[in-house]
């Protein structure tokens, strides 16, 4: 599915993104590429691996009783990572399915701590039931251990929607460099998906422009959103389509058909009329 911009943006959740998971991704795939993100960053590794460091030394909830150092560590390590796996697939696909325009701080608090809770209870009891068949040794029912994980998520989720993102979208604003020319067809796209233009295509009345955090459809004619990219060295390959020098990967034949293939790997077809244009810059890159 597709959203259509006309140049106002909505609010972004921190911690969803929310018209990514409608612009590029069904709600699953979109899941499945912020788990990546989260367990590609080394700052998060850190995090986790010092709080179950921290906790498996501590031994909160019975743990330092019937466990010895080493299988408590574990035990922890497990904990912290496996629930912060669980919490980012709740959160992340509860509000793409229910709340992805965003919504008011509160509501988005609720839903992505609702939506953590189950998949964080569910992961803090299988791994609980891998050192405690038994999981009254812990001294938690297991209504008692959702009820606990579900005001931790509602925590979470309050610092991490209403402290930690609005700090971190002003730290970017502050330190976005000011005198960098971008293109103005970008002001016409959500913010979290501005980024290097890639490519852009007709699409029936739109423009559908690509940058490297995504795509978006815009209400305008291809000539006027290539009249936008001042600032981005690219040329029109087709009449339905435009192409930025940098995201060309090369230039090939396809059964008889000269193509120009990206840097992702897709390919826009090359018209008669702009072969001209597209060898010329073939030459002028191969120098």
């Amino acid at each position: 599915m597709h959203r259509v911009s006309n140049g106002r943006h909505r609010r972004k959740s921190g911690y969803v993104n929310q018209e990514i998971a409608f612009v590029n991704d069904s709600p699953i795939h979109f899941t499945l590429r912020q788990l990546h993100g989260v367990f590609s960053s080394p700052l998060a590794w850190g995090i986790m691996v010092g709080v179950g460091v921290i906790a498996g030394i501590t031994g909160p909830f019975s743990t330092f009783a019937h466990l010895a150092p080493a299988p408590r560590i574990a035990y922890w390590l497990l904990i912290v990572v496996g629930s912060y796996g669980a919490g980012t697939i709740g959160a992340t696909l509860t509000q793409a399915l229910i709340l992805p325009r965003g919504g008011p701080l509160v509501a988005r608090i609720a839903v992505l701590g609702i939506g953590a809770s189950f998949p964080v209870t569910a992961a803090v009891a299988l791994i609980s039931w891998l050192f405690f068949p038994d999981l009254s040794d812990t001294g938690l029912s297991l209504f008692e251990l959702y009820i606990y994980c579900l005001f931790i998520s509602l925590a979470l989720m309050g610092v991490i929607e209403g402290v930690v993102e609005p700090q971190l979208e002003r730290r970017r604003d502050q330190t976005t460099p000011e005198t960098v020319k971008t293109p103005k067809i970008l002001d016409r796209l959500p913010k979290e998906l501005r980024g290097p233009l890639s490519h852009m295509s007709m699409a029936d009345h739109y423009v559908e422009v690509h940058t490297d955090k995504g795509k978006s459809l815009i209400l305008m004619r291809l000539s006027d959103a290539i009249a936008e990219t001042d600032g981005v060295e690219g040329l029109q390959v087709h009449r339905s389509h435009w192409v930025a020098r940098d995201a060309i990967s090369a230039i090939k034949r396809v059964d008889s058909r000269v193509v120009v293939q990206l840097v992702t790997g897709q390919t826009l077809p090359v018209s008669r009329s702009y072969l001209a244009a597209v060898r010329a810059h073939e030459k002028g890159a191969a120098r």
